[in-house]
């Protein structure tokens, strides 16, 4: 049952020493650990070495650390590699150098490919350090886009066991022994992106799946993920999407019918589209008028009005007299967070109406009390 957990690194001292301190108080025994600095510099390399040590001392004969130290960074997909070369374990394990691990990350992830023996891989659930929200916990995808599936919601709103995505990032990965022979190592094609969904594409064309436990959670500040990243992003977008474009399935708009399905005299209810990705949000009304009396020619189109990633100020753009609306609204957006900065507005509505409720095209399904709620503190895009 030994692990191997590959971290490659490409990060500043500072962040890199808050994760260093997590992963010693969190890796449990008959693990081999493999450090891929992937250019980081110096002063990283010294903190790596340091901390070889320090774990080899603290925890003799449980754990074995080997370093790799690249002059110059190769990219993501070169340093797992490099990793997934030397890997020995039955288990392996993707970790990157800017988490905050939480106590039991990896047994946690073991029991979870224990009790999914056909699956063959896990995710964790990455948490926002900021607001505590879900940062990722697997990917959903339209016609045409994939997004982060129930970005931001609190993770006690998650599925209450562990469930099946089709991709999931790489930031917190586990897989069987015979994935890593079945599929081999990375595509080095994509350069600092995509690599990790088109490795699970791969697999999925062998029979495995991903699964999520959303019980294994922790910390991911998002930062350093390697060079050129922004710069490569289209080309190794366009490659996935050529190569896998017929393979994914539109499943955020079953998640969302499936969400509302329960929900009494749909019919009631006015439907209001604040949503810019405006096919995706003609699918989710279609799909709903399908699967429910709720008619798609009365939604109140205000998607137009939306401005970018910037707040949307619903006293701004819809009506006075939809305050004062004595049917539930059903409102639409492309995340619920762009409606926090409206207290004043919630408020108010909520001594007309408490059963409005805001969906999103992560899968989300908000109550306005909830949302009110969650005006304070804040909130996070991605």
């Amino acid at each position: 049952m030994r692990s191997s957990i590959i971290v490659p690194i490409y990060q500043s001292p500072t962040v890199l020493s808050l994760f260093l301190e997590s992963l010693r108080l969190t890796v449990e025994p008959d693990t081999e650990l493999i450090m891929v600095n992937d250019g980081s510099g110096p002063e990283v390399g010294e903190l790596i070495e340091e901390f070889a040590r320090t774990l080899k001392t603290e925890r003799l004969g449980a754990i074995t650390v080997e370093t790799v130290h690249n002059v110059n960074p190769r990219g993501c997909g070169q340093a797992l590699n490099q990793g997934l070369s030397r890997a020995e374990g039955d288990h392996v394990f993707f970790v990157d150098s800017d988490l905050i691990l939480a106590s039991g990350w990896q047994s946690g992830m073991l029991r979870t490919l224990h009790d999914h023996p056909e699956s063959g891989m896990t995710a964790g659930v990455l948490l926002y350090p900021h607001t505590g929200g879900v940062q990722h916990c697997g990917i959903t995808f339209s016609e045409t886009l994939g997004r982060h599936l129930f970005l931001n919601s609190r993770p006690e709103d998650l599925p209450g066991a562990p469930y099946t995505v089709q991709l999931a990032v790489f930031a917190l990965f586990a897989m069987t022994r015979q994935v890593r022979n079945d599929v081999g190592l990375l595509d080095e094609r994509y350069f600092n992106g995509y690599e990790d969904f088109d490795y699970q594409m791969r697999a999925r064309a062998l029979g495995y799946r991903t699964v999520i436990d959303p019980r294994v959670t922790s910390y991911h500040w998002e930062l350093r993920n390697g060079v050129h990243r922004a710069g490569n992003r289209k080309s190794n977008l366009a490659r996935f999407w050529k190569t896998w474009g017929n393979h994914v399935d539109n499943d955020v708009i079953p998640r969302l019918v499936n969400a509302l399905t329960n929900t009494p005299d749909l019919e009631r209810f006015v439907p209001v589209d604040l949503a810019e990705t405006r096919t995706d949000a003609a699918g989710v009304w279609e799909a709903l008028a399908a699967a429910s009396p709720l008619d798609r020619h009365a939604v109140l189109d205000y998607s137009t009005k939306v401005d970018g990633e910037r707040p949307i100020l619903l006293p701004h753009l819809l009506p006075p007299a939809l305050l004062t609306e004595p049917k539930p609204l059903l409102i639409l957006v492309e995340n619920f967070v762009r409606l926090l900065d409206n207290h004043m507005w919630l408020a108010q509505r909520l001594q007309t109406q408490t059963g409005d409720i805001v969906i999103d095209l992560h899968g989300n399904r908000v109550g306005l009390e909830d949302l009110h709620a969650g005006c304070w503190p804040g909130c996070k895009v991605r």
